[in-house]
């Protein structure tokens, strides 16, 4: 779903071989990365189902939760990831009511629907109103 990539839209190179690197050795530990990709993942599917073709937003909040993992892993203090994963946890909670969308759809289906009328529907056919 995401890459080393989308992550340093978000963070440095030099910051994110700092977050990986748990073992010390100053370079960038790609198994770590891969592992926090795969726990914001699992945390992001139990809100809904994975789409083939995620959304941009959803692919920053897998980001987000990815480097809230990395950090996680490095000591952090809970006080400093809390709002990003809020964040996130309240946008995957309106994605799974389908307010917000996660799957990029053809340009057909993405019209806006169309509203429904809600007035009467007159005919061209005038009443007969002889017998009454």
């Amino acid at each position: 779903m995401i890459t080393n990539e989308d992550l340093l839209k978000e963070i440095s190179q030099r910051e994110l071989t700092e977050l990986s690197d748990v073992n010390g050795s100053g370079e960038l530990d790609q198994n770590i990365i891969d592992d926090c990709i795969n726990d914001a993942i699992s945390f992001i599917s139990s809100f809904i189902i994975i789409p083939t073709s995620p959304t941009p937003l959803l692919r920053d909040i897998a980001a987000d939760l990815t480097i809230v993992e990395l950090k996680k892993r490095q000591g952090f203090p809970k006080e400093s990831t809390k709002d990003a994963r809020e964040r996130a946890e309240s946008m995957l909670l309106k994605m799974s009511a389908k307010k917000i969308p996660t799957d990029i759809t053809s340009s057909e289906s993405t019209k806006a629907p169309t509203q429904r009328k809600r007035s009467f529907v007159h005919n061209s056919d005038k009443l007969d109103l002889t017998g009454l």
